[in-house]
């Protein structure tokens, strides 16, 4: 070994670390613009990278508030899952760009997609012409296409999850509930509902470990809190081929308990003008045994997307925009204040000229009566409670999860 080699090393260690101290980015490299989106224990902000003069998306996590929630973990995990994603790069995932922390903040800084949320789009009655809706939830189901491929299981697939960018084109984004198949780990030869695998200790406290994700999204496994796999993905999928299509998700109701009697008790209603092949495939998703759900392979080849071409669609360079009908402009319209609209009015609408259409606009109508005000459930809940009590039970184990287990949205 040559003399001073120690001291070299040492020396090169310390400029390698002034140059990183140098180069890291801070608060002050970015102007901050408008809030454009909020979670559980984030926001985040339109902003403008003065260094690289690009347009980003700041997500701003407070320290006290992640402790308060305990979601340090959560934000840690997104970092990690972005990271390896970042080292396969895929044109529909939403990209991190860089990472930073004050004593009273973390951020994460991210590729901004200006034309907003899928959740955006929707409203109120899904999006239109349904050529756009099946090219979104194309683009959708190659992204979980390839972070399956990469052994990575997003937990919270939904349309609030999904950004746009202005091209039309759509990115996942929101990995902080994800886990690696890797993590998933049991030792016990018998596993069952009370395995320790399925629960984590926090200050003397058990809590659910697999029970994560959006009410109205989650799979019937999910909700048992057992652990899951790629299918709970295909089951969040279908839900939102559902929401996208109708505007809203398929298990809906005042309260999360409510939500999950409507999964166990397969409590899923179509609207009238739900198009045959949409609905075939959300059956075929939206099944209770998780080994039953269509694959990926099979979703790609199922009739609802013969007009998509996925191999094109995975290398797309341009992407297409369908432009609404004046029909759908209407509808839309109409549907957005309809509680203008009851009853016998509904017949006498003559901007539609569509039976179809007013069909739908009864539908939703009674739609939102039934999703209404919590006492108008007071029967199916006392139902649930007192005349189906083993459902009831299972339902009610996995809702308790509720007051020791924070749901990520």
């Amino acid at each position: 070994m040559r003399r001073g080699f120690l001291t070299d090393l040492i020396n090169r260690k310390g400029c390698e670390e002034k140059k990183d101290v140098a180069t890291k980015a801070r608060i002050d490299d970015f102007e901050l613009f408008e809030l454009i989106g909020t979670g559980n224990f984030t926001q985040v902000f339109r902003a403008f990278d003065m260094i690289n003069k690009v347009d980003v998306a700041i997500k701003v996590a407070s320290r006290s508030q992640l402790r308060a929630m305990k979601k340090e973990g959560e934000i840690l995990n997104e970092k990690k899952v972005c990271t390896m994603l970042n080292m396969r790069p895929m044109r529909n995932i939403v990209r991190l760009l860089d990472t930073f922390a004050t004593e009273d903040s973390v951020y994460l800084i991210y590729e901004l997609c200006k034309d907003g949320e899928l959740w955006q789009k929707i409203l109120p009655i899904g999006v239109r012409p349904l050529e756009q809706a099946i090219y979104y939830l194309a683009q959708l189901l190659i992204a979980i296409e390839h972070i399956h491929n990469l052994n990575i299981i997003h937990r919270d697939i939904k349309a609030e999850n999904c950004l746009l960018m202005m091209s039309g084109q759509l990115k996942l984004a929101d990995f902080g509930s994800s886990i690696h198949q890797d993590e998933i780990v049991c030792t016990s030869q018998s596993c069952n509902s009370s395995c320790r695998c399925r629960f984590t200790v926090n200050k003397g406290r058990r809590e659910f470990k697999y029970f994560v994700g959006t009410p109205q999204f989650m799979a019937p496994e999910t909700i048992r809190n057992n652990p899951p796999t790629k299918a709970v993905d295909l089951w969040s999928y279908g839900c939102t081929v559902f929401q996208v299509i109708c505007g809203y998700p398929p298990f809906n109701a005042p309260s999360e308990f409510l939500v999950f009697c409507r999964v166990f008790n397969n409590g899923l209603k179509f609207p009238p003008d739900f198009p045959d092949d949409a609905k075939n495939l959300v059956e075929s998703l939206l099944k209770f045994e998780p080994k039953e759900r269509a694959t990926i392979e099979e979703i790609k080849a199922h009739r609802f997307f013969k007009d998509i071409d996925f191999d094109k669609l995975t290398n797309e360079k341009e992407y297409s925009r369908f432009p609404p009908s004046l029909k759908d402009l209407c509808l839309v319209q109409v549907a957005s204040s309809y509680e203008r609209y009851r009853d016998a009015d509904l017949d006498r609408l003559s901007t539609l000229n569509d039976q179809s259409a007013v069909q739908r606009l009864k539908f939703e109508v009674e739609r939102k009566d039934y999703e209404g005000p919590r006492d108008s459930w007071l029967s199916e809940f006392s139902n649930q409670i007192f005349d189906r009590k083993g459902t009831s039970q299972n339902v009610n184990s996995s809702n308790s999860s509720t007051s020791s287990d924070s749901n990520s949205e």
